[in-house]
């Protein structure tokens, strides 16, 4: 006999594939809070030691000599051959894969006026949908997302684009203010700018369960310009709780940089959640989600130079 979850769960699926409009699934979804340890142990006990996790502090990792950093003109691929998914293995990604390529698709996905149609503006942001996907997918929709972080709203001395990035990446100090997620680790580091994270995102709504997300992440300076990339990897990489749905079809960019105003945060994303979001909702939800993280980070931050 199906437990009261279970039966939900099934309803669900038949909902979705019943009214499921194409182009219509999309949410933001942001990371975590640490795993138990002794679930962690078992969950990640099929690791290989090249894959062991690294207990390196967020701060001693930025430090590390940039000799172990991937130069601009570097013609080797960013992520190992075992961290691509389906999608990526094709010889279409593998110039993509480098930093300076990197750069020139988050440069020229920000800087699309064309594809990318106005969604809403809201709440001090301007967000962009653009229907036809991306060339990891064209099946959901991406997002772009601008916002601006005044500098007036900081207490706090001296906050830099470093900093925020400190926040935003760093597990123990995003776990502190980010509610939208359970657990958040970096389970394994390739060098200072690429790593494989797993997150586990709370349930977005009654009766739909916990989703997780296992990501390639490369994430660098050039100059003061901070740019992150995400994707997900083979399906199979990590171990999948039979509790949660796994998110497999997802990739993100982000760029920071200061000017004399504040901090201008741009970030793009393309996910499917595994359950049907209407447009009406995510125009109403997203401007609303964004600001209440976005200010959980401006607190974050100020509180701890309280302290």
């Amino acid at each position: 006999m199906f437990e009261m979850k279970d039966l939900c769960e099934r309803f669900f699926c038949f909902w979705r594939n019943w009214c499921k409009r194409p182009k219509e699934s999309l949410v933001s979804i942001e990371s975590s809070k640490l795993i138990d340890n002794q679930k962690e142990a078992e969950q990640y006990s099929t690791i290989t030691s090249s894959q062991q996790i690294e207990n390196t502090n967020f701060n001693e990792k930025k430090e590390i000599e940039m000799s172990t950093a991937l130069p601009l003109e570097e013609e080797n691929s960013i992520f190992p051959q075992k961290y691509m998914n389906l999608t990526e293995t094709s010889p279409d990604f593998k110039s993509i894969f480098t930093k300076e390529k990197m750069i020139k698709f988050i440069e020229d996905l920000i800087n699309d006026k064309t594809s990318f149609t106005p969604l809403i503006n809201k709440n001090g942001f301007d967000i962009y949908i653009k229907e036809s996907g991306s060339i990891f997918s064209s099946q959901f929709p991406m997002i772009k997302m601008y916002y601006k972080i005044p500098k007036s709203s900081f207490t706090r001395q001296n906050v830099t684009v470093k900093l925020i990035d400190e926040y935003m990446n760093d597990p123990e100090k995003r776990l502190k203010f980010d509610n939208t997620i359970r657990a958040y680790k970096i389970i394994e580091r390739v060098n200072t700018e690429v790593y494989l994270l797993h997150y586990i995102c709370k349930s977005p709504m009654i009766f739909v369960s916990e989703r997780d997300v296992v990501d390639k992440r490369y994430d660098f300076y050039e100059g003061e310009v901070y740019y992150d990339f995400s994707s997900s990897t083979k399906d199979d990489l990590i171990p999948l709780d039979e509790n949660i749905v796994r998110i497999t079809d997802h990739c993100s960019v982000c760029k920071i940089f200061e000017d004399n105003d504040g901090f201008n945060i741009i970030s793009i994303t393309q996910v499917d959640t595994k359950f049907n979001l209407p447009p009406t909702v995510m125009n109403t939800q997203l401007p609303t989600r964004y600001k209440e993280w976005y200010d959980a980070l401006v607190n974050e931050i100020n509180k701890e130079e309280s302290k």
